[in-house]
C-alpha cells in the first residue's frame, strides 16, 4: 500500500538516538499540484459552465464534452514518462499564469467570452510549468494545447467563414451536378432545379462539423505510431475530408430530390446531415491512417 511519507534515520539527537527525517514520497509531491489545479478550475468555474451550456445547446459544439476526456487520456498515456521526470519549477510559468489570469479578468469585464476562455489552457500551462518544471511540462503541453478545441469559435468570424463555405459548396455541387447531367443553375447559395429550388443553408455547411473533425484528427494522429509526416498528414486531412464528405452528401441529396422527389429532403440522410458527414469523415480518416503506413513501407522497400 502506498504511503504519503516514509521515515529514514537522520543524525543522532542529544539522547544518542537517530533523529527521524520525514521524506515525502512521489505521490505526496504531487499533492500541491493537484490542489493548485483544483483551485484554478474553481476560479474558471464560471467560464467552464458557460462553455458547457453552449456545448449542450448547439449540436455542432457537442464535441466540447469529449475534448477534456481526450486531453486526460493523452496525459495518461504519457504517465510513465511523466513519472520518470523529477518535479521542478520554472519561473517563466508564473509569468504565463499572470498573463492568463489578466486575460481572464479582461474577458469577464468586457464580456469577451472568447478571451476569457482562451486564457484557460494558457493558465493551465503556466501553472504546470511553475509547479512541475519544464521537463514534466514538456510531456504535458500537447494535452493542454488540445483543450483549445473545446473553445467555441466566436460568432462573427464563424458567420463569415460559414457564408464563404456555403458559396464554395454550392458552386462545387452545381458543377458536379451539371457534369452528371442534372439541369441545375446556381444563384449564390441557391440551387435551382426544374421543379424546385434548394438552399445550401448554414446547417448544410461543413464548417460546423470541421472543429470536431479537426479535434478528432489531431487526437487520432497523435496516437498513431510511425513517421512524423504520417501524423502531420492525418492531422491536416481531417478538415478537407469533412468538406469532401459534405460535398458528396449534398450531391447525393440533390440527385435524390431530382430523380425521386422532395421526399428525399425529409430522409434521415438529409435531416441528420452533420452526423452523416462526421461519420463519413471518420471512416475516410481511418482509411487514410491505414493506407499511409503501407505506402511508407512500400517506399522503403
Amino acid at each position: 500500500m502506498d504511503q504519503t511519507t516514509h521515515v529514514t534515520a537522520g543524525p543522532a539527537d542529544s539522547l544518542g538516538g537517530p533523529t527521524p527525517v520525514v521524506v515525502p514520497t512521489e505521490r505526496a509531491l504531487w499533492i500541491p499540484v493537484v490542489v493548485a489545479l483544483a483551485a484554478l478550475l474553481a476560479v474558471y468555474a464560471r467560464v467552464i459552465a458557460g462553455m458547457a451550456a453552449e456545448w449542450a445547446t448547439f449540436p455542432s459544439l457537442s464535441h466540447g464534452f469529449v475534448v477534456p476526456l481526450v486531453s486526460a487520456y493523452l496525459i495518461w498515456r504519457r504517465r510513465e514518462l511523466i513519472r520518470a521526470e523529477p518535479l521542478g519549477s520554472a519561473r517563466a510559468g508564473l509569468a504565463v499564469l499572470t498573463v492568463a489570469l489578466g486575460l481572464l479578468v479582461v474577458g469577464l469585464l468586457t464580456g469577451e467570452s472568447f478571451v476569457s476562455r482562451l486564457s484557460l489552457p494558457l493558465a493551465l500551462l503556466g501553472l504546470m510549468l511553475y509547479l512541475t518544471g519544464s521537463r514534466v511540462t514538456g510531456h504535458v503541453w500537447p494535452a493542454v494545447a488540445y483543450l483549445l478545441f473545446m473553445i467555441p469559435t466566436p460568432y462573427l468570424p464563424l458567420r463569415e467563414i460559414t457564408l464563404h463555405s456555403r458559396l464554395l459548396e454550392a458552386g462545387v455541387t452545381a458543377r458536379t451536378l451539371q457534369w452528371l447531367g442534372v439541369p441545375v443553375t446556381q444563384q449564390g447559395v441557391m440551387l435551382h432545379l426544374p421543379s424546385m429550388t434548394l438552399e445550401v443553408a448554414d446547417d448544410c455547411s461543413a464548417v460546423r462539423a470541421i472543429p470536431a473533425l479537426v479535434a478528432l484528427g489531431v487526437a487520432y494522429a497523435h496516437l498513431q505510431p510511425g513517421a512524423a509526416w504520417i501524423r502531420l498528414t492525418l492531422a491536416l486531412s481531417a478538415a478537407p475530408l469533412g468538406l469532401v464528405a459534405n460535398l458528396v452528401r449534398l450531391v447525393l441529396t440533390i440527385l435524390g430530390a431530382y430523380y425521386i422527389g422532395s421526399v428525399t429532403l425529409t430522409s434521415p440522410f438529409h435531416r441528420f446531415g452533420g452526423t452523416v458527414v462526421f461519420m463519413a469523415a471518420v471512416v475516410l480518416l481511418a482509411a487514410l491512417g491505414w493506407v499511409l503506413p503501407r505506402m511508407a513501407r512500400t517506399a522503403r522497400q
